[in-house]
């Protein structure tokens, strides 16, 4: 009996032991598992905290159109507009009007490679610095870094989502409040073609049918309506946005001119046309004459400077102006214009930005329509801010994309009858 004690005794003391050995070891195992595990998980966090394209992006899936779920083109367009509500605060009329576009530009494919035409991804980023708004012989692509110029390097979808996030906080921030305030998809879509892929709406490739078919599919699909533009995330721009151009549904109670003063017969006729026409390629037939235009036809920002001149009485010819042609008759000749220097630049003025040959995204030009702030001057313009219809803005609103490496050109008029 007293032995069997004794192995009982024994017992009991080696379980106790063993038991505290074994607590002992599980709370080493907990301790790791919290410090690593949960290390693990908060650097996971703080690194997609930043980032932009922290919103769930997926380029894989079965072949198939981007209408059809479960395809690889519908979860890169799923993707696309979870990123511009999610992180860019876009309406879902915004991010509908920039998935229209990546359908027409790529068809939704991310390596998407045009050597001919020297564009890649999926909205076709100029690979050198001679097409789609590309500077100084280096194309949009390599744009902060994320993919190498020739485009061959980082072309995947988060790597352009990244590209697209810079672009729109950087050289095209101007396109974020426009297109991102949108309650309008088509519109939306027209204004993303003009403003961030440099195609203006009388181009054939705009192809305009097209376009507003995918822009009310995609904001039907992926629950357009329920998402509204976020000003938190929009930022400072979407502010000045508010002050310098009227809301997408068409509303011009920023463009009555009362916020604008007086400089003669030129701004009398800017005044007149506030509220006119949608960009696009200028001709008679798009804007119906110069006597009696049609305000629901079109003209671009050169064609708007033409024809309020036009109207005012100056001899400006049949044949709208370009913005190339405007700063080289500005500099020389002056049949038309003259340039002088800004300090003297005054409301009924023009103003011309350049870069490069001029063409396209890389020229614009509108009428001043304040007393002279720098940057913050009034203007009235045709594009700019909002290509829905004339409208006024700001000098610094409509030409940040130009001003880093524009030509800028102070002008008046010359040789009114």
């Amino acid at each position: 009996m007293f032995i069997i004690n004794i192995i009982k005794s024994i017992g009991a003391k080696f379980i106790k032991k063993l038991l505290i050995v074994a607590g002992i070891f599980v709370f080493i195992i907990i301790v790791i598992v919290v410090f690593f595990g949960g290390g693990a998980v908060s650097e996971e966090e703080s690194s997609c905290s930043n980032d932009a394209t922290d919103a769930s992006v997926s380029s894989s899936g079965s072949m198939g159109a981007w209408t059809q779920k479960g395809t690889k083109a519908y979860n890169v367009a799923k993707s696309l507009f979870d990123f511009f509500v999610k992180k860019e605060g876009f309406s879902g009329a915004g991010a509908a009007g920039a998935v229209a576009n990546a359908s027409r530009e790529s068809s939704f494919n991310p390596k998407a490679y045009n050597p001919a035409g020297q564009v890649a991804g999926i909205f076709q980023w100029s690979l050198d610095g001679s097409v789609n708004g590309g500077t100084g012989g280096k194309g949009r692509i390599s744009s902060g870094g994320y993919i190498s110029g020739d485009g061959k390097r980082g072309l995947n979808l988060k790597n352009q989502l990244k590209l697209t996030h810079y672009e729109l906080h950087h050289g095209y921030s101007v396109v974020r409040p426009l297109v991102g305030k949108a309650t309008d998809p088509y519109q939306a879509a027209k204004d993303w073609s003009v403003r961030y892929e440099g195609v203006a709406l009388s181009d054939g490739q705009t192809k305009l049918s097209e376009l507003k078919t995918d822009a009310q599919k995609a904001y039907r699909m992926f629950g357009g309506s329920k998402y509204k533009a976020k000003n938190s995330l929009l930022g400072s721009a979407a502010k000045s946005a508010d002050s310098s151009s009227s809301d997408q549904s068409g509303d011009d109670e920023c463009d009555d001119g009362s916020d604008i003063g007086n400089g003669g017969p030129l701004l009398d006729e800017a005044k007149k046309l506030l509220g006119y026409f949608t960009y696009g390629g200028h001709g008679q037939a798009a804007y119906g004459g110069w006597k009696h235009p049609n305000k629901n036809g079109q003209t671009d920002c050169s064609g708007f400077v033409w024809l309020a001149m036009k109207r005012a009485g100056y001899p400006v010819g049949n044949d709208a102006f370009s913005t190339p042609t405007m700063e080289a008759d500005a500099r020389g000749p002056h049949k038309y214009l003259k340039q002088i220097s800004a300090k003297n630049a005054k409301p009924g003025d023009v103003i011309i930005m350049n870069v490069g040959g001029g063409s396209g995204q890389n020229g614009h030009t509108a009428i001043i329509a304040g007393k002279y702030k720098g940057y913050q001057t009034k203007i009235i313009e045709m594009g700019g801010t909002n290509s829905g219809h004339i409208h006024t803005s700001n000098i610094h609103d409509s030409f940040l994309s130009l001003i880093p490496n524009a030509r800028i050109t102070w002008a008046r008029p010359v040789g009114k009858k």
